[in-house]
């Protein structure tokens, strides 16, 4: 099976741009609610009254500093989980012997871009051409031109 990364948008499917979003999305939200505390706490120290009746009522400075210790230690399970995935994916990638690659003769190159195999050798050799694509990113056409 082969991986390719798109970095053009045009090109993702519907699937991998809901899943895109999906991940900003959370990714937001996550931020928004560890800051909350520091929001508040912001708040109360410029006098917002809502948010000092708040600071009050859930115990003070005292409740936000344990806050803020138990956000710190779920920042640190989440790095320790991504930590862990990322090494047993560069172990398992490790693991894992590719394929060995057969070398692609003339004839198949030829049939693949649509010229004969004189054209494709004659192409080889010159400094420009120009390759077409469409809307899939698919090489439809070598162009040998001089003109290029």
């Amino acid at each position: 099976m082969k991986h390719v990364i798109i970095n053009h948008p045009h090109l993702q499917s519907p699937r991998q741009k809901l899943g895109s979003a999906f991940l900003v999305c959370m990714s937001w939200l996550l931020w928004l609610y560890f800051l909350l505390p520091v929001f508040t706490l912001a708040g109360w120290l410029m006098g917002v009254k809502s948010l000092s009746d708040e600071i009050r009522w859930f115990g003070g400075y005292k409740t936000l500093l344990e806050l803020l210790q138990m956000y710190g230690g779920i920042i640190l399970l989440i790095a320790i989980g991504w930590l862990s995935w990322t090494f047993f994916l560069s172990w398992l990638h490790a693991s894992i012997k590719p394929e060995p690659h057969l070398p692609v003769t003339n004839q198949e190159q030829a049939k693949r871009f649509n010229v004969n195999v004189d054209l494709l050798l004659d192409i080889r050799s010159r400094q420009r051409i120009m390759v077409s694509h469409d809307d899939k990113a698919n090489i439809i056409r070598l162009d040998h031109s001089e003109k290029l």
